[in-house]
Formats: C-alpha cells, structure tokens, sequence
C-alpha cells in the first residue's frame, strides 16, 4: 500500500504538465473512508482500501503500454498473491477472490456507470477539490447529502447532485478527455516502450516500481529519442493537430472514455428514486453533449518526428 503514495491519479501530466497532485494511496484512503462511513462490513472495506493496489506506474499508461484495457484490473489477483496481504486475509478464512474488487456483493465500492461508487464518488470529488472546482464546504455539502439505500448511491437533494455530477463532466471533457491528456498519455505509452526496448526498464518497473523510480531512470537515459518525446510531452500543444474531415490520414483516433454520472435523486416523501437527467434538462442536454463528444472522439496528426 506504500508504494501507492509514489504512483499518482492522473499519470505522467502531473510530472510534465503541471497537473495538480494527488496519489493513489490518498485515492484509497479516501474510498475506505466512503465504504467504512456508509455500511460496508470488513470485507468490502479490504477491497476499498487494495482496489488499486496493482496499479502501475503512471497508472493507465500502462493500458497502452501492455495493450491491455484496464491492465492493473487483469493483474489484480496474482498482485495481491505477491503481497503479506495473502496473509493477513488467511487469517479470516479469505483468499484473494474474496476481496477482489468487482465482487458483486460489494456494491457500495463498484457499481456500473452511469451510477454512482465509492470510486467515482471518491475520485471526482477529490480531483474537483484540488483543481479548485469545488471547495471544502461543497464537499462537506455533497456528502450530507449522499445516503446509500436499496443497494445504490443516491442524493437526497438535486442541487447536490448536480454540483457533484457537473464535475464527471468537466473532466470527461477538459481532462481526462482531453487531447492534450490523450496525447501526452500516448507519447508516454512510446517513451516506456523504447526504455523497455533498451533495456533501461523493466516489466518488474512497471508493475511495482513508482513513478519517481521510473522518472530518474528515464531522465538518467542518453538515449536521443527518449529526451527528445519527454520534451514533446512537456509541451503538447507542440505535439499534434486536430484533422477535421478530408484533411488527412490521422495517426491515432483515439476515444476518451465517457465517464459521466447520472445520479439517483431519492425523494424523501414517495421513497422513489429518478435520475437527476429526469428532473434537470439543462443536466440532461449536457449529459448527452459530452457523451457524443467523446463517443464521437478526436482524429489526432502527431508532429513529434
């Protein structure tokens, strides 16, 4: 679990970009909390706290870099086999399948979009807070707020939902979503693959080292190129442009994932729950705005040759 105060949420832009901070381990702490505060038994809050223990460094650069969706997910289990963790769970008659992180029974921790979780909720909040986007009352706000009833997340006020809801959003958007983000993340992807070609790092690197341990070996490498990509990624805007149709053959088209939330709204009186697209049409029309944007994705022409 140390190793996660070395691997940040948002990957390489919060070394080369001046993306505000935040690791993971502060990410599962922060999902512990959710689980522990709002009903989950042991079990479910041993997988909130180790739900990203097999995260990678730079995170889901390692997507690209293994060709894997969600690699850190497929390793999960073996992960938590090279930890004391095997241990400490044999002790309450567990093994790793028991708290793995997509368990059915843990529905205060996963639940599929567009509801909420203790992840999603965990993440957009913290990332709203240290970008600014929302302060410490509004977090203290969106919480009051939030109540976990009939097995899902919900809100028990509209504009708390909504002002939770418009951050997904944003960062689909804006952040994540971005192209500088996408692409930043796929110059990385190159970067790792040629340190790997070289030698200069490992699988073992990637799977257990951090980021930092990474960053010195490849700043620390004399190889033309990689320094060359590290200065492209420090400065994307001077690493591509956007094709509009007919301009050309793009090098990628990539496809931000969608990641917007559509919460429940429990009403207080009828003891019926609606989506907050249900009750507010402006959230609604911006919903399905940034959904097509990134279904429809970005046809991208690289300028790092």
């Amino acid at each position: 679990m140390q190793r996660l105060k070395g691997i940040d949420q948002s990957g390489p832009p919060a070394y080369w970009n001046g993306i505000p901070k935040f690791s993971r381990l502060d990410h599962s702490l922060d999902v512990l909390w959710l689980v522990q505060n709002f009903g989950g038994d042991l079990q479910e809050q041993i997988a909130a706290l180790t739900h990203d223990i097999s995260h990678t460094v730079f995170s889901h650069v390692a997507d690209v870099f293994f060709g894997i969706q969600n690699y850190q997910d497929t390793i999960h289990e073996w992960f938590l086999q090279q930890t004391k963790i095997s241990e400490i769970i044999q002790g309450h008659d567990w093994a790793e399948k028991d708290i793995m992180p997509d368990n059915p029974g843990f529905t205060r921790l996963e639940q599929p979009l567009p509801d909420m979780c203790a992840d999603r909720i965990a993440y957009n909040i913290h990332t709203g807070l240290i970008f600014k986007m929302i302060k410490e009352k509004d977090v203290k706000f969106i919480i009051s707020k939030l109540r976990f009833e009939g097995g899902k997340w919900c809100f028990i006020s509209k504009k708390a939902a909504k002002k939770f809801a418009s951050l997904p959003l944003v960062f689909s958007e804006h952040f994540w979503g971005s192209t500088d983000h996408l692409v930043v993340y796929f110059i990385a992807s190159k970067i790792l693959k040629r340190a790997f070609l070289l030698q200069r790092v490992t699988k073992h690197d990637m799977n257990f080292s951090t980021d930092k341990q990474v960053l010195d070996k490849l700043n620390a490498c004399d190889d033309p190129e990689i320094t060359r990509l590290i200065a492209k990624a420090k400065i994307p805007k001077t690493a591509y442009h956007i094709l509009e149709e007919g301009d050309g053959t793009p090098d990628f088209v990539p496809k931000p994932k969608f990641r917007g939330i559509d919460p429940w709204i429990l009403n207080k009186h009828s003891k019926k729950f609606k989506r907050l697209s249900e009750l507010d049409k402006e959230f609604a029309a911006e919903y399905k705005r940034v959904q097509k944007l990134c279904e429809k994705g970005y046809k991208i022409q690289l300028d790092i040759s």
